[in-house]
């Protein structure tokens, strides 16, 4: 599996965007690595400074973000164990593997991440946010032994019936047509200096709950130069087409997971609907379940020392070697 490593503040690797901003210094270096997906696409991948001998943590974000958005977050995990974190195609510094011809909906992310498991010596914990639990569901049921353990916040988990209503959307091709999917593809993308980004989302929509420092990291690595102006790095009629594939029947991987698992529920407007829930307590009693009062699906913007202390004991609670 080829690899290429940069430093945060040093050129742009090749095949990578040079128009995309490497992560400001705030605490220690981190590196910019990378990996070959199935189709020839290069994938970014964030690797903050770590040892052999701590567990490793991979974190994939939600859809329409990047890794950089979770910055603080992951920062404050770096400190008990190795953190790595993907931008996934056609987001953050991978934009440019975005390609419509060979996307085959979320199962397309699925086979970027088990390509990048398969590169691995050892199993690697998978966390995320949203799309970022999914795809790491995905990719444990398909390589378990490349997974210690999941943690998940907020993860796009349908119902049986959520998912027989997506499921027929999609075979009638009207699911571009759902809200979240409509909604991506009118999202304006170009602006005159970031600043202006950032006032744009400040306060809108999703934003509305997330800490001004979050949100200035999404604008900071959401953005590429364009001529004089900046643009969203994950286009809108990618985010838009990522929206409208919902995966909509996970359950088949879900009954062959056999690792630790943990869930962070948000309590309102959640992807993990209660019905959900109790099936998926059904199928795996081990698994810890949490709804965090007061929240949304951006759970991890607005209680991020929650997710932090889920994935500390998570890891501290592992005793395999």
């Amino acid at each position: 599996m080829h690899q290429s490593t940069t430093k945060c503040c040093s050129t742009t690797s090749e095949n990578m965007s040079l128009a995309y901003p490497n992560p400001t210094e705030t605490r220690d270096v981190i590196e910019r690595d990378g990996f070959t997906a199935p189709d020839g696409r290069q994938i970014a991948l964030w690797r903050w400074p770590g040892s052999r001998e701590r567990p490793t943590l991979h974190w994939a974000h939600a859809t329409g973000f990047h890794s950089q958005v979770y910055r603080s977050l992951l920062d404050e995990l770096a400190d008990d164990c190795n953190v790595l974190a993907w931008d996934m195609r056609g987001h953050g510094a991978s934009a440019e593997a975005a390609d419509i011809k060979t996307f085959r909906g979320w199962e397309t992310y699925y086979e970027d991440l088990v390509a990048w498991l398969e590169s691995l010596d050892e199993p690697v914990w998978l966390a995320g946010h949203s799309i970022g639990a999914t795809t790491s569901i995905m990719a444990a049921a398909r390589r378990p032994d490349k997974v210690r353990g999941l943690i998940l916040a907020e993860p796009v988990i349908m119902d049986p019936w959520q998912g027989w209503r997506l499921w027929s959307a999609k075979l009638l091709r009207q699911s571009q047509r759902f809200s979240l999917a409509a909604g991506a593809a009118r999202r304006r993308r170009v602006f005159d200096s970031r600043a202006a980004a950032l006032e744009n989302f400040r306060g809108r929509g999703g934003f509305r709950t997330w800490p001004e420092a979050w949100l200035e990291n999404y604008v900071e690595h959401g953005l590429v130069a364009h001529d004089d102006r900046f643009r969203l790095a994950c286009t809108p009629e990618w985010e838009s087409t990522t929206f409208a594939h919902t995966e909509h029947n996970p359950w088949p991987a879900v009954r062959r997971l056999r690792c630790p698992m943990v869930v962070l529920a948000a309590e309102r407007a959640s992807t993990f609907s209660p019905r959900a829930r109790r099936r998926l307590h059904a199928l795996l009693p081990s698994a810890e379940l949490n709804v965090l009062s007061g929240t949304t699906h951006f759970l991890p913007m607005e209680r991020p020392e929650v997710v932090r202390d889920a994935v500390r004991q998570a890891m501290h609670g592992d005793t395999r070697g």
